[in-house]
């Protein structure tokens, strides 16, 4: 028995309906290539900060940036010699969209998946405007899979803020280990004088029985020279209004790791989280959660900044886009020529 070769000319007597299956399997092989090395470089951001390994951690910045492109253009080429002279056959891109989407259905990371996808489709046809029948302009998913994992956020009670902060802190899971930490009980103690301030200025009563309870996202956001994590804290079960933060982490010398500093508020986040700043490395089995968890604590804050701030740039073009079509469906803005010198 023959095997066909994908890219040899045999290749060319087969069907359309199994040209669009073989090139959907060799997208999704190129999805889960990608996804690998992305997410061994992002892995690497713990032992950059540990080690105090800062042109390494900018070095690891850059090369997953350039990863992106890379990875497209060798699934250009490759998709190129399978498709031979029927590259351009929208009819096969539209059965190749098809299959794709049944093979991603239980990614957890599907929706990135759909904007990899849709750059290909980009690249092949260089697209003006869009087109429903081989892009995913609209999501092919009403509701998140069933695969989505269990929720990673890690819940903190039974003692004071000040406990709760360093047992955060120090949670083998997200932290780092206590004798990696220099004046650690001192840095929570201010920190946790900011939150109870945080707590007495809001409108909603204070009980004098409070249990506070710290809800933190279960992993830590690297970036340039520091960590961050990033959490909610309450002062009791009732709590309907809890103090977003985020703890900032320095690693300034061979001391040991410092709680440098903590921001307080919703406003504060979303200077963290601003689209000036460089992508956080985070790690993510599920990036549709973590964005939703981020968007819990930062409600104005748009999907698409909070994609890009995860570093995941090109499905914040997608999220923008679907956003901004929501946006005309119930709106009666017209567009209009823009003034002045065509072009600029």
């Amino acid at each position: 028995m023959s095997v066909i070769s994908a890219a040899s000319p045999e290749s060319a007597v087969l069907t359309a309906s199994r040209v669009a299956a073989l090139c959907a399997e060799t997208v999704e092989r190129g999805f889960a290539d990608y996804d690998k090395q992305f997410r061994t470089i992002t892995l690497r951001a713990r032992e950059r900060f540990i080690n105090r390994d800062w042109s390494g951690s900018y070095a690891d910045a850059a090369e997953r940036l350039r990863l992106y492109t890379l990875q497209m253009e060798k699934l250009t080429t490759r998709i190129s010699q399978i498709m031979g002279p029927r590259v351009t056959d929208r009819g096969i891109w539209a059965g190749m969209k098809a299959v794709y989407s049944s093979l991603i259905a239980t990614s957890t990371k599907w929706e990135i998946a759909e904007s990899f996808f849709n750059s290909l489709t980009r690249r092949i046809f260089a697209t003006e405007g869009v087109d429903q029948s081989i892009e995913f302009v609209d999501t092919d998913f009403d509701e998140a899979p069933t695969t989505v994992p269990a929720d990673t956020r890690r819940l903190y009670s039974g003692g004071s803020i000040h406990e709760l902060l360093i047992a955060s802190l120090t949670d083998p899971s997200i932290g780092f280990a206590e004798e990696d930490w220099c004046a650690l009980n001192e840095t929570a103690q201010r920190a946790a004088e900011r939150v109870e301030a945080a707590f007495r200025a809001s409108p909603q009563k204070t009980l004098e029985d409070a249990r506070p309870k710290l809800e933190m996202i279960g992993s830590i956001f690297y970036r340039g020279r520091g960590a961050y994590l990033v959490a909610r804290a309450f002062r009791n079960s009732a709590d309907r209004a809890p103090v977003a933060l985020a703890l900032c982490l320095r690693r300034p010398d061979e001391g040991g790791i410092c709680l440098d500093a903590i921001l307080i508020g919703e406003t504060d986040l979303a200077i963290l989280f601003s689209f000036t700043r460089a992508y956080f490395r985070v790690d993510t089995k599920c990036p549709y959660q973590l964005v939703r968890s981020l968007h819990q604590l930062m409600p104005r804050k748009r999907l698409i900044d909070l994609y890009n701030a995860i570093g995941y740039n090109r499905h914040g073009k997608t999220e923008f886009y679907r956003d901004f079509v929501r946006h005309l469906r119930t709106s009666s803005d017209r567009f209009v020529t823009a003034e002045g010198a065509h072009g600029m």
